[in-house]
């Protein structure tokens, strides 16, 4: 069945309108650099974040936090009248907000399981005096055995939830084909284990809430990434109706996926408080209490077993997926199984076997960050290939693209690739306009170079719900008002999903308003995931698309013409070809509203998706996949093993670029922040505890090292999912970026790269050694 066929069966009017727009290649306000809204306001000094809407009558509350990595708690007393206590005997629904599995509490209760946990709140009637009391609270902690390292972890002589037996939380698998015979057909087998360092999110604006009283719930002012979990997690902890709970968007200082796990579990520690308590109460996390006490990017060891024949074509891939889950599973099901499909790279492997397993330890949980486990997955995969090509002396690009899956390949889920399937184009494309310098010596400093590529599939998985909705109204004067449950966080979602409604309507972008990320808009799941254009632009395109046909009905009547004849652009309604037949949109509009005609509409998109069988892993595991390559140059010092990138030059193939500039933005984000991961952002545990609690000890890079970064190069696979055939870019573009470094090293002295962050001393240490 062709995907045509496929997307009328799933929904005739919504996919008729995706479709019209898909064939479209002249565009007046897509592909177009607009001015983000958002920024405008950044800039005039006019958005309001969460610290903003507090005021004189707001209490302030911060988290006490157990110093003891395991333990049984015994008591918890604050030694000074002036200020409340808040545990979790004040919850009066259900102490839990566990994610993907019921294993974690708003406050801790009976035990603690990593340092830093929150087991109760202090209030008091501003922030010094609330910070005065956290000297004021005893908690009394019973210690027990403790485990930090996943491979004693699994032993399970030292259980972190004793109620279920084992510390591995969950497992994954994907098996396809046999991997015996792979091993038969190759003549060359690498064999490497690959370790993973956990990563902090590093957001400007730390983890806060404002939770305010209503006449029978409570309004939170929230920075959750999906409003409506938000809303869902207070409800539960309360004990009350989702109703009778609004979460409320304010500008958030950055989020990169922590928000998503964080802005439900902080906006509940809040609401607790406020709703114990009767009064506005504000939340905030300090950059310390940041740092140890809220997710981070899972940790992780891979072992890969991969072998190719003697011309160059891949044969099996056996790997184990280790996760370092932490005290609590929130994501980390989700992150491992996405690590396991993606451990494969893209490419055509006919026989694989992938375990997975998330291992509970007592240290600070994993959660949702930028490339969600699959970061991870890539350093081990593109390792893995630029070794097999050394190995088998053919060029790495070249070896790439002899094992590429194409538009109808099956990947390791023996899923057919879509016909968007465009990372092969783009890596020719790439190799076609880039000349790739030989390594060199130069001043004292070995010049190195390294590629890897990357996939990743957009949003949820397997056979999991996938939808996007919004609601669009034209309003008397001709503007426009979209209401979307998508958050913007700084992106630039809004921007773009504003752009592809004017281009539908045919009007100026300055006309459309996006008002998003509250619960009181349409449920749009969550902003994350690189869904948030690929599912909430879908969906407004859907309503802009059934609004345009009621205007152009009515225009048509006033011009009248056919309808297939009209056309808007810039605000203009006439009729193609004819000159002298012009409307102006608003006047189109105050003739809709005299006739009746409805302006208002609902966009509903629904995903469908296909069988996945989970105890083999194969099947249906994403409808879109966006790609990403990257080449990059590094500098190495010999004598001190400092490494330095100093050019990066980034490719995508990822559907229709809306608006360049933002496309931009975010892949200079992404080389930033995965150079981090990659060479400086190390985490340091002593007994669980983080010695790297603060940014003078955790070190992020600075605009000092942050490299030359080359005009990126896009290959378009336009994608019949997405607004205007769009895919997501956002976490795609950091994820080859740590394995390319890795590759560049080895070019540049031979070392080998096998964890990150990598460490100057042990890289000195290496080349002694050759």
């Amino acid at each position: 069945m062709s995907w045509c066929s496929w997307l009328v069966n799933a929904d005739e009017e919504a996919y008729s309108v995706i479709r019209e727009w898909l064939s479209r290649d002249r565009f007046i306000v897509v592909k177009k650099d607009v001015i983000r809204h958002e920024s405008v306001a950044g800039v005039r000094g006019m958005l309001r974040y969460v610290e903003d809407y507090v005021d004189g009558r707001c209490l302030h509350a911060r988290i006490v936090r157990s110093m003891v990595p395991h333990g049984l708690l015994k008591s918890i007393k604050l030694n000074d009248s002036r200020g409340h206590l808040v545990t979790a005997r004040d919850v009066p629904g259900e102490n839990q907000v566990g994610y993907a599995v019921a294993d974690q509490p708003v406050l801790a209760e009976k035990k603690v399981r990593f340092y830093g946990e929150p087991v109760a709140l202090v209030v008091s009637g501003n922030g010094y005096s609330a910070e005065d009391l956290l000297e004021k609270v005893e908690v009394e902690v019973e210690p027990l055995p403790a485990v930090y390292d996943v491979f004693e972890a699994m032993q399970n002589r030292v259980l972190v939830h004793e109620e279920k037996g084992s510390n591995i939380a969950v497992t994954a698998q994907v098996r396809k084909g046999d991997v015996t015979v792979g091993e038969r057909e190759s003549d060359e087998v690498v064999e490497k284990t690959y370790v993973l360092s956990p990563q902090d999110h590093v957001y400007m604006e730390t983890e806060a809430a404002l939770a305010i009283p209503s006449i029978d719930g409570v309004t939170v002012i929230s920075q959750a990434q999906y409003p409506h979990l938000a809303q869902k997690t207070v409800a539960r902890v309360l004990g009350i109706p989702y109703s009778k709970v609004a979460i409320i968007q304010p500008a958030i200082g950055g989020a990169f996926g922590g928000k998503d796990d964080m802005g439900p579990i902080v906006s509940a520690q809040a609401a607790l408080a406020c709703w114990k308590l009767g009064k506005p109460v504000y939340l905030q996390y300090s950059r310390e209490e940041s740092f140890t006490s809220h997710c981070k990017r899972d940790p992780a060891v891979i072992k890969c077993r991969t072998g190719a024949s003697r011309d160059g074509l891949l044969k099996f891939l056996d790997a184990e997926v280790i996760f370092d889950s932490g005290a609590y599973a929130n994501r980390g099901p989700y992150t491992l199984w996405r690590a396991c499909v993606h451990v494969s790279g893209p490419y055509r492997i006919p026989h694989v076997n992938v375990v997975g397993k998330l291992v509970y330890t007592n240290k600070v949980y994993q959660g949702s960050f930028r490339g969600f486990g699959n970061p991870q997955a890539e350093f081990a995969a593109e390792r893995q290939m630029d070794e097999l090509a050394r190995r088998l002396g053919i060029d790495p690009i070249e070896f790439r693209l002899k094992n590429l899956l194409r538009p109808g390949d099956l990947s390791a889920t023996s899923q057919p690739m879509p016909e968007d399937t465009g990372i092969a184009p783009l890596v020719e494309k790439m190799r076609n306009q880039l000349h790739i310098p030989k390594k060199r010596r130069e001043n004292g400093y070995q010049y190195g170079y390294g590629f890897a590529v990357a996939w990743h599939g957009i949003s949820t998985s397997r056979g999991v719900p996938d939808w996007g909705s919004a609601t669009l109204t034209v309003l008397r004067d001709g503007s426009v008002v979209v209401s979307s449950g998508i958050v913007e966080f700084g992106q630039g979602t809004h921007t773009a999903i504003k752009q592809v409604v004017a281009e539908v309507l045919g009007i100026p972008y300055e006309w459309v308003k996006l008002e998003g990320g509250t619960s009181y808009a349409p449920d749009t799941g969550a902003t994350h995931g690189s869904r948030g254009l690929t599912l909430g632009g879908s969906a407004a395109l859907v309503a802009a698309g059934r609004v345009r046909k009621r205007v152009v009905k009515v225009a048509a009547e006033m011009l009248e013409a056919n309808p297939d004849d009209i056309e808007i652009a810039d605000g203009k309604v006439f009729v193609r070809g004819v000159e002298n037949k012009m409307l102006d949109w608003r006047d189109v509009v105050a003739a809709c509203y005299s006739k009746g005609v409805d302006l208002t509409s609902s966009g509903y998109f629904f995903l469908k998706k296909d069988k996945f069988d989970e105890s083999r892993g194969q099947g249906h595991a994403y409808t879109v996949y966006s790609f990403s390559a990257v080449l990059v140059e590094v500098r190495v010092d010999t004598e001190t093993g400092k490494v330095e990138v100093t050019n990066v030059w980034p490719g995508a193939a990822c559907g229709r670029i809306i608006n360049p500039g933002i496309a931009l933005g975010q892949i200079h984000g992404s080389v930033v922040q995965s150079l981090g991961y990659s060479l400086t952002e190390r985490m340091v545990f002593e007994e669980g505890r983080l010695l790297t609690a603060s940014l003078m000890d955790y070190l992020i890079p600075s605009a000092a090292e942050t490299p030359r970064i080359h005009d990126p190069v896009y290959y378009e696979d336009i994608c019949p999912h997405g607004p205007l055939g769009a895919k997501g870019l956002a976490e795609l573009a950091l994820i080859p970026i740590p394995a390319a470094v890795a590759n560049a090293i080895k070019d540049a002295i031979g070392v080998d790269v096998d964890e990150i962050p990598v460490v100057p001393e042990k890289l000195v240490k290496q080349q002694r050694k050759r």
